[in-house]
């Protein structure tokens, strides 16, 4: 897969609880590509007995682990601690057998080690400590051999506690809050961010930038400004900070700061974002930064961060607090490529593979941004840890889950797999002391997709033929009409044919059972007419009919079998006696009943209240002797290198109701659709012989309390297809000219939350009759003029003018894609 690719210029719309820990960014990740680790850690790693692991690093065969901890126990020996080994603040074992090292134990005293980097031979660490081995004399920096040794030519004393330490290219960073660093007998008043000569320790005239002010000064101790986390590409070319600082140069930079280091002096970035201000992203006051980590990709091309903030719920607070987010290296943008919320919990550790993001905290969900500290409308559950999709941010299937704690604050990716050090001692339900590696042998790889070619062979879903039988429909709950998706009247407005009752709107969504007839629009169940009512609707006397009516109890206080029952009359006579919708049906579940009667000149409708109030959706009455509404087919056309049709249709399946999808795209030997019921489907198509499998519906993780779904029109839609390069599902909405998308990643089958409006180019989608991606261009059917037309796409956006490809009047489908 070629993913990790610059999306400069993409915005993406966009959350965590108030913990001050703070989590490492470890050196430049190994780069896994399309690999996926295993979700199963690896036997026989070493246990932290207390405290929390804060960074990781390798060299040869050893592991190297520094934290807040004093006690670490064999791999087999959890329960007893009869052999356990002290080991303040840092120790070794072996990446292979998992052995503690017996001999390494630098003894870090008053205070602890919190990051740590290499050189490939030896080891550097920073963190708030006083002395090592019982030398006093080694404060906040240092350098040791693979024994644990401080090496005594490394002279570098900061004045105040360092955050982060970064080995890069014969350079060595470190950042925190030191505003000066000794080194011999020379005190250098260069702070915040400081370069050094890792040989001797020396302040180098690198980094010259003056860091100051603090984002939230109401949470800051006076003078207080600091860099909590840094990383350096892999060619050392720049270096993106973290932190409470409010200016870098006197030029506004808060939380987040690019330094290009390309040179022996480096210079200010010229990229910078508002999305951290105060004013963008209103945070919990109690942080003077909500940033906590980020990671560079192993080609340098962008890098993440993750927050912390106390985010209260709603997509349009538009903020960064407790979210992880995607930003170009090279983009100029005001806005990241991808946001990924969480809904109020804090992200920490990040670690870059390639096409994955695997991020670790105490968070419980992902793609969760319109609740704050539950799940709302399209949360995945991802309890403590998550591997994102590098391109759109949303959730892989990989889900081991580990005891939350505070977080998994170091994540350290190698050539084998990847390290996760944490606070915590549960790892995918497996006893792991604040450690765990998931091993690159057992993991999976991500499908490959790519666009469909020309020529190629179109299928589509045909429209069928409007019913001739509607006597009435009625949306029985409002005043409002709701289109028919098969092209007959509409569900109108319900003045004129009732007295007695009341509306009641709703904002959830439901599913439908096996009795709802295919078409019925999801609109109508959006609102409901409640308590006693009286309907009338004049009918030619004699006339054969057939009266539907429509039930989906969505009213909370009524959700269990037996708080709602009623009856219901037709003509006078009981046709459903004490009828109970959530003990018939289900809460939040669509369901139908039908009777035939012969018309007296007037079909007269009451319900009344048994228990609690009668209520009612829609009404729908049809003449039986007239046609009702084809179904339409499923059709395949050749198709041109240009994308003009080669050739005659043919139908490859006419037992379904094809009328009822509402647009389509094909990746691999899936068939991914919406259907009138605002459900998502996916099945089998075999491109060669177009066999299709039994369809599945396509989670896309409702509201657990109220049934809510994420705001995708899928009942509505005219139109959709998939950008393989963005992970992206792009459609058309009825009526509006607008063209949409929303993030969606195949591999795990996680639909975004949040809605997007994409470039159209100056196009018209709003009559729209089905889409297609393929070489490139567009091509879209027409509802007014049932023309086939072509546009250039790329980029995500519309380029160029349309073209037509045939005007001959057939191509108006409800879904449609190209097939090689």
């Amino acid at each position: 897969m070629t993913t990790r690719r610059r999306l400069a210029g993409l915005a993406a719309p966009l959350l965590l609880l108030p913990l001050l820990a703070t989590a490492p960014a470890d050196a430049v990740s190994a780069d896994l590509d399309d690999h996926v680790v295993s979700a199963f850690p690896k036997l026989g790693t070493p246990h932290v007995m207390d405290g929390s692991v804060q960074a990781m690093t390798q060299i040869g065969s050893k592991i190297y682990v520094a934290g807040t901890f004093t006690k670490v126990s064999p791999s087999a020996t959890f329960a007893d601690t009869s052999d356990d080994l002290t080991r303040n603040g840092m120790f070794a074992f072996d990446a292979t057998t998992g052995v503690i090292d017996p001999t390494f134990n630098p003894n870090f005293g008053n205070g602890t080690p919190n990051s740590l980097d290499t050189d490939g031979t030896y080891l550097y660490v920073a963190g708030s400590f006083g002395s090592v081995g019982g030398v006093t004399g080694i404060k906040r920096v240092a350098k040791l051999d693979v024994n644990g040794v401080p090496v005594k030519e490394f002279k570098a004393t900061p004045n105040k506690v360092v955050n982060e330490v970064v080995y890069r290219n014969g350079r060595l960073y470190i950042g925190g809050a030191h505003t000066s660093v000794k080194s011999r007998s020379v005190t250098y008043t260069q702070g915040i961010l400081t370069a050094l000569d890792p040989v001797r320790g020396t302040p180098l005239t690198t980094i010259n930038q003056t860091f100051a002010g603090v984002y939230n000064p109401s949470a800051a101790k006076p003078g207080a400004t600091n860099v909590k986390r840094f990383d350096v590409s892999p060619d050392g070319s720049r270096l993106v900070a973290i932190g409470n600082f409010a200016t870098v140069n006197g030029q506004a930079r808060n939380q987040v700061v690019v330094l290009d280091t390309s040179g022996a002096t480096a210079t200010l970035a010229p990229w910078a974002t508002n999305r951290f201000d105060r004013s963008h992203s209103v945070c919990a006051g109690v942080f003077d930064t909500f940033t906590r980590d980020l990671d560079i990709s192993p080609d340098g091309s962008f890098f993440v961060i993750s927050t912390t903030g106390a985010f209260a719920g709603g997509a349009n607070a538009n903020t960064m607090c407790d979210t992880t987010s995607r930003w170009e290296m090279s983009s100029t943008s005001n806005d990241p490529s991808w946001i990924d919320y969480t809904g109020g919990d804090t992200t920490y550790g990040v670690a870059v593979t390639g096409d994955v993001v695997y991020v670790g905290g105490h968070m419980r969900w992902e793609n969760n941004p319109y609740q704050g500290d539950q799940a709302g409308p399209g949360a995945v559950s991802r309890e403590g840890v998550a591997a994102l999709d590098a391109v759109n941010g949303l959730p892989l299937s990989w889900n081991p889950g580990r005891d939350r704690g505070v977080g998994a604050q170091a994540l350290f990716a190698t050539s084998a797999g990847l390290w996760v050090g944490s606070d915590t001692t549960l790892f995918a339900n497996q006893r792991r002391g604040r450690i765990a590696f998931m091993p690159l042998a057992g993991g999976t790889t991500l499908p490959s997709h790519s666009q469909a070619s020309l020529p190629g062979d179109l299928v589509g879903a045909q429209s069928g033929s409007a019913p001739a039988n509607v006597v009435y429909r009625i949306n029985a709950g409002s005043t409002s009409s709701v289109t028919a998706p098969d092209g007959g009247p509409a569900f109108g407005s319900q003045t004129g044919r009732v007295t007695n009752g009341a509306n009641s709107t709703y904002s959830t969504s439901v599913t439908y059972d096996s009795t709802m007839p295919d078409g019925t629009p999801s609109g109508i169940f959006a609102s409901e007419r409640y308590g006693n009512q009286d309907w009338n609707f004049p009918v030619t006397a004699g006339r054969s009919l057939t009266v539907r009516l429509y039930f989906a109890n969505q009213y909370a206080s009524t959700s269990a079998p037996g708080q709602r029952v009623f009856d219901v009359l037709l003509e006078g006579a009981t046709v459903l006696d004490d009828f109970d919708v959530a003990a018939a049906a289900g809460n939040r579940v669509a369901t139908m009943r039908q009777f035939s009667l012969t018309s007296d000149g007037n079909v007269d409708l009451d319900l009344r209240n048994v228990t609690e109030n009668a209520m009612i959706s829609g009404i729908e009455i049809l003449d039986n002797n007239q046609p009702g509404a084809t179904t339409g087919g499923l059709v395949e056309r050749p198709l041109d290198g240009s994308g003009a049709p080669n050739g005659a249709a043919s139908t490859l399946d006419a037992t379904e109701n094809w009328a009822s999808v509402r647009g389509a795209f094909l990746l691999g030997d899936q068939m991914y659709y919406g259907r009138t019921d605002n459900a998502l489907y996916k099945r089998s198509f075999d491109p060669a012989t177009g066999a299709l499998g039994a369809p599945a519906p396509v989670d896309l993780h409702d509201d657990p309390d109220n049934g809510a779904r994420i705001p995708f029109a899928i009942s509505t839609m005219t139109g959709m297809f998939y950008d393989p390069a963005l992970h992206r599902i792009y459609y058309t909405v009825s009526g509006d000219s607008r063209l949409f998308y929303r993030y969606f990643t195949p591999e795990s089958d996680v639909v975004g939350a949040l809605t997007f409006v994409a470039d159209a180019g100056g196009v018209n989608f709003s009559s729209t009759a089905g889409l297609a991606l393929a070489d490139g261009k567009v091509l879209y059917g027409s509802s007014s003029d049932g023309a086939l037309r072509s546009v250039a796409f790329s980029g995500g956006r519309i380029t160029g003018s349309p073209t037509v490809l045939s005007s001959d009047g057939s191509w108006k489908f409800r879904g449609m894609f190209v097939a090689n």
